[in-house]
């Protein structure tokens, strides 16, 4: 299994708690690319709405997933059509350190 098909799998792991279905399955998620070289995944991620409650929450959980792969060393994940997005970004980036 590619490290691509690996984070997919992790990722419907991540629940949105009001709709009670997963990230990959409500297309929450998309435009994943993997650097397998360099163990870098990026990945977009919109909440259902502009104001999502769990937004931020959410896209924790999505970095975390990911970072949870086998190869994986850092993960980008770029937040948008979301009210707090720049907060969530820097949130994230956090994260890293």
């Amino acid at each position: 299994m590619s490290i691509k098909d690996e984070i997919l799998e992790k990722l419907r792991g991540v629940y949105d708690p009001e709709l009670r279905e997963d990230v990959v399955k409500l297309k929450l998620v998309y435009d994943l690319k993997v650097d397998e070289q360099n163990g870098v995944a990026s990945i977009k991620f919109r909440p259902t709405v502009e104001n999502c409650p769990v937004g931020l929450q959410l896209a924790i959980a999505i970095k975390k997933a990911i970072l949870s792969v086998d190869g994986v060393k850092k993960a980008n994940v770029k937040v948008e059509n979301f009210i707090w997005a720049k907060e969530a970004e820097e949130f994230l980036r956090a994260l890293d350190r």
